[in-house]
């Protein structure tokens, strides 16, 4: 009798079968593949963001936290986002409408320990990619904003978009 692997475990990613939704499109070779091109790029991408947050892997995603959350109180959609962001200026940035997030809801939807999230924060305050209004709350700020629309460097893009068409590619074989 075969254990059941525990979910989100490395073998489960490999062995699993197609999840409920997948109409068989990820079974078996293609979805070990896959995972294997995503997991080479993530390990990838992991080095490169270690490297840009000087060792601390905690400071991006509370970043991104942050400003998932506040942006996420726009409503609008990524295209029209992404060009509001792009062209807008420092001055214009801090006049939008973001949606201020504060220790305890990053803390509870990352699981991270609220007093590490509060030292996380004060780093990236301190680094100019927070802002603390006179509530206490946090919002990005415009060079935060910056780092989300462009990718850490050229290097990350190309490697995103090959990892993509691999990733593609190998979803593809099984149509022939």
């Amino acid at each position: 009798m075969d254990t059941p692997l525990p979910p989100g475990s490395r073998e489960s990613v490999f062995l699993a079968p197609p999840m409920a939704g997948d109409n068989g499109a990820l079974a078996g070779p293609d979805r070990r593949a896959a995972a294997l091109l995503l997991s080479r790029y993530n390990l990838r991408y992991l080095v490169r963001l270690y490297a840009a947050f000087e060792g601390d892997l905690l400071l991006p995603i509370v970043l991104g936290e942050v400003g998932l959350y506040n942006i996420g109180g726009l409503g609008l959609d990524d295209q029209t986002l992404t060009s509001i962001i792009r062209s807008t200026a420092d001055d214009d940035f801090r006049q939008l409408p973001l949606r201020p997030c504060n220790a305890f809801s990053i803390s509870s939807s990352t699981g991270i320990p609220r007093e590490t999230v509060r030292r996380k924060v004060s780093n990236l305050i301190q680094q100019g990619w927070i802002a603390r209004d006179q509530k206490g709350g946090l919002t990005i700020t415009a060079k935060a904003a910056r780092l989300y629309i462009q990718p850490l460097d050229q290097e990350n893009l190309d490697d995103f978009l090959s990892t993509a068409e691999r990733v593609h590619t190998a979803l593809g074989s099984s149509d022939a």
